[in-house]
């Protein structure tokens, strides 16, 4: 027996060992082929992608006719308020006619006094004046008997002379009664108080049985009905408020149009304030001494205007996002003015047909770009 000839179990061992290598390379790879097939391949030069752009809603700058509307506070004031006082003294009070609130016309009787002790000096004066031209008529009688004496030289010219004196005095005595009788007829109209206008009584101070002192106020009259509103306004819109104005009064919930009757001359050095008269419509609810509030619409100026929407404020300032040819959108400081009807006076910053952002302007940066979706046409207020 060779013992140098390979062992037949010797080769069989090692054909297995091979065997068994080979499967488990197989088994290793069909584990790991489906991740290798997912994994993306390396691309060489890829560009990030760019941001979504935002969509924004934009506006063109306008010029527009827009009017300003100035606000004014004050009090509820009569326009001329009168002032009825006793024009006698000592008098007692019998009828008082109207009272506070009641609608008077001129010359209707408001007040009587007791008018005895009154008629009864007229009635004395009357006696006075008629006996004063009794006297009188003899006086002239005698003095045109003397001058036909003195004519025939019957009497002495001295007689005729004091005859003449004599009618004169009668006639200067009768003129004295006369005006007294008329002063006394003046002071018996007095028993009788009239209203001097037409208007509304706002006060009475009398009571029925009181005694008169003259120049006593008894009542308070507002002349005419008129009441005005006395509006205190900054110094600087003074210059752009004038007569004929239309005004909104604002008291509560209540509303009212007036209009400016005249602005005062001066202003209070105190309040750098002027005032401002508006005179109110007949039939409000409105009374003296209320406080009301009145809105001063001016005149309408041709301005650059654009929606209330399109302002945001950076660093607490008015800006405009406005929108640029390239897509992008720039932050632009603007000078703001009056605001109406959602509209705002734009006084500088931009230009008659520039494009500003309306909707989505709160979130936008300086420089983003932008895709405009929808454009806003702007209508006078």
């Amino acid at each position: 027996m060779d013992s140098g000839r390979p062992n037949g179990h010797g080769r069989r061992g090692r054909q297995g060992w091979l065997a068994a290598t080979l499967a488990a390379l197989v088994l290793v790879t069909a584990a790991i082929a489906p991740h290798l097939r997912e994994a993306p391949a390396p691309v060489v030069g890829r560009q990030p992608e760019p941001p979504p752009l935002l969509a924004v809603t934009v506006a063109p700058v306008e010029v527009l006719a827009m009017s300003r509307t100035i606000v004014g506070h004050g009090s509820v004031v009569a326009w001329q308020e009168l002032a009825i006082g006793a024009e006698v003294a000592g008098l007692r009070v019998t009828e008082i006619a109207v009272d506070e609130g009641d609608r008077v016309q001129r010359g209707q009787v408001m007040l009587r006094f007791d008018p005895a002790v009154l008629t009864a000096q007229l009635s004395q004066a009357d006696a006075v004046l008629a006996e004063g031209e009794a006297a009188l008529q003899i006086a002239r009688a005698d003095y045109s008997r003397g001058t036909e004496l003195l004519r025939g030289g019957s009497i002495a010219t001295q007689t005729v002379e004091q005859r003449q004196s004599a009618a004169r005095q009668a006639e200067a005595r009768v003129l004295a009664a006369r005006a007294h009788r008329d002063e006394a007829a003046a002071r018996l109209a007095q028993a009788q108080l009239l209203a001097p206008a037409d208007g509304v009584v706002v006060r009475r101070s009398v009571q029925l049985g009181a005694v008169s002192a003259e120049g006593q106020e008894l009542f308070r009259l507002v002349r005419d009905g008129r009441l005005e509103l006395d509006a205190r306004v900054p110094e600087l819109d003074l210059p752009a408020v004038h007569a004929g104005q239309a005004v909104r009064v604002v008291h509560g919930d209540w509303q009212g149009e007036a209009v400016v009757r005249a602005v005062a001359p001066t202003v209070a050095t105190e309040t750098r304030q002027g005032l401002v008269h508006v005179a109110l419509a007949d039939g409000g609810p409105l009374r003296p001494g209320m406080f009301a509030r009145a809105e001063i619409r001016l005149d309408a100026v041709r301005t650059r205007v654009l929606p209330e929407a399109a302002i945001v404020y950076r660093d607490d300032r008015p800006a405009v996002f406005v929108k640029e040819p390239n897509d992008r959108v720039s932050l632009r400081r603007v000078t703001a003015g009056a605001h109406r009807g959602g509209l705002v006076q734009i006084l500088d910053g931009l230009r008659e047909g520039e494009l500003a952002v309306t909707s989505g302007a709160g979130f936008l940066s300086d420089g983003d770009r932008v895709r405009v979706v929808a454009a806003l046409a702007l209508s006078a207020p």
